[in-house]
């Protein structure tokens, strides 16, 4: 099989179909017969073409009389995964690469223009050295450019946070994550899990801020390892760790979690409970709920109750039930880009407005849900004060009847007394929590 043809064919379906790059990496290499290396290969093309696009396309209108947004999609993806291993992969050979661009032109029956294509990237190859990147001078373009994000987002995060504080985010989200797992304590300790891992080959690390998180090698098929068949930790990124971490309280016996799916935390809040009390699981269709099943199962797992929910919608059966709701809401996903690249090219400027409306409306379900002297854990895995802080603020305002509680965490903002986590190299993904308490009494009555 010819590993540039599935990437090909990758790239393809996530322009063309509105796939997310996960699931379009996994139809085509699901079911092939592929060496651990092959499937980093095509991982690391695929992502790389995606979350490079734009500085990519910029070097292409360099060596092309034919703009990028006027090719044929053909020559247009051949193009930018080839590029994509000229600029960030040296140890491929430069022959090599323009001669497999051109026998997939060749395979899509476009003979024609396997000149075109070999041209311009002989052209990059001699002139590599003196590409023309764009000044500081204009500053929003350059930032664009060296780390490929759209103008209108960067200019966005820029009346939010400093020049500095951006770029560094636009940096580190185009890294590669670590890979970040939770070791279930009701089944292993955390000793006794690093040793297991290290028996199966794999490297391990301590995490940041969370003592039951740890880091891992990279690994082909994690499905694969005894030590994740037999329960013994689930795949979960520390910031979102911080939910449990920040929300559980000893005592706690009903704990809500409104829109579940894939159940990191819903399986994390479970094992705080030590098997005392219940987690009800909620998400909008079955197919997200079965997920949470899949992993409860593996885990073994028995406190946890799956219901299909609409946030949107409030359940007569469950106001005023939690000990704890968390609510970690639909937002942009600016946090998590360095797993989603594709994040990158859904998330618009009015999008965000729109989400922001959609999470004050799912709040305004969720606080139903918390009993008198309960919390509500608001969380998103983005870094826009709009759909964060913007929202604390809104809520407060419209609801007397709770309070911000100070979170107080080294990973916390004692200014704020939340939790507002830019992505960080080798760490946690882009996070927000705030911890809202319902006062015993409520003042609107």
């Amino acid at each position: 099989m010819n590993l540039r043809w599935l990437v090909l064919k990758i790239l393809d379906a996530i322009e063309f179909e509105d796939i997310f790059v996960h699931d379009a990496i996994e139809r085509f290499t699901g079911e092939q017969d592929l060496s651990k290396q092959d499937r980093a290969f095509i991982k690391k093309v695929v992502f790389g073409t995606i979350e490079q696009q734009i500085r990519i396309d910029y070097v292409i209108n360099q060596f092309s009389k034919i703009k990028v947004d006027q090719m044929k999609p053909a020559i247009r993806l051949t193009l930018r995964l080839s590029v994509y291993q000229l600029i960030y992969m040296e140890s491929i050979p430069d022959s090599a690469i323009c001669n497999e661009a051109v026998k997939l032109i060749k395979k899509r029956k476009m003979h024609r223009l396997t000149g075109f294509v070999n041209g311009v990237l002989r052209a990059l190859i001699r002139q590599k050295d003196s590409i023309q990147w764009p000044s500081k001078d204009d500053y929003l373009t350059y930032l664009s450019v060296k780390y490929s994000f759209k103008p209108d987002i960067i200019q966005f995060l820029l009346e939010d946070y400093e020049e500095s504080i951006v770029e560094n985010f636009l940096s580190v989200s185009n890294e590669q994550a670590p890979l970040t797992i939770r070791v279930q304590e009701t089944n292993i300790t955390k000793q006794g899990l690093m040793d297991a891992l290290e028996k199966e080959g794999i490297s391990v690390s301590e995490g940041r801020y969370i003592n039951e998180a740890m880091h891992i090698g990279q690994i082909d098929k994690i499905n694969l390892l005894s030590s994740f068949n037999q329960g013994y930790f689930q795949v979960q990124d520390e910031s979102s760790m911080m939910v449990a971490d920040v929300g559980f309280e000893e005592g706690m016996t009903c704990i809500l979690d409104l829109c579940a799916a894939p159940g990191g935390k819903t399986m994390h809040l479970a094992d705080k409970l030590k098997g005392k009390g219940q987690v009800f699981a909620f998400d909008i269709s079955d197919k997200k709920l079965d997920r949470i099943r899949e992993n409860y199962t593996r885990l073994g797992i028995e406190n946890i109750k799956t219901s299909i929910n609409d946030a949107t919608v409030i359940n007569q059966a469950f106001i005023g039930m939690g000990d704890l709701v968390v609510a970690d809401l639909p937002c942009s996903g600016l946090g998590i880009i360095r797993k989603k690249p594709d994040i990158k090219w859904h998330v618009t400027v009015e999008r965000i407005k729109t989400l922001k409306k959609l999470q004050q409306e799912m709040l305004d379900i969720a606080k139903n849900y918390v009993k008198p002297g309960g919390i509500l854990i608001y969380s998103t895995c983005t870094v826009t004060k709009t759909e964060n802080q913007d929202n604390i603020a809104w809520f407060l305002e419209h609801n007397k009847d709770f309070d911000l509680e100070p979170i107080r965490k080294n990973y916390s903002d004692p200014q704020t007394g939340m939790v507002t986590m830019m992505p960080i190299s080798n760490g946690p993904d882009g996070f927000f929590i705030a911890k809202l308490r319902k006062k015993c009494e409520n003042v609107n009555s």
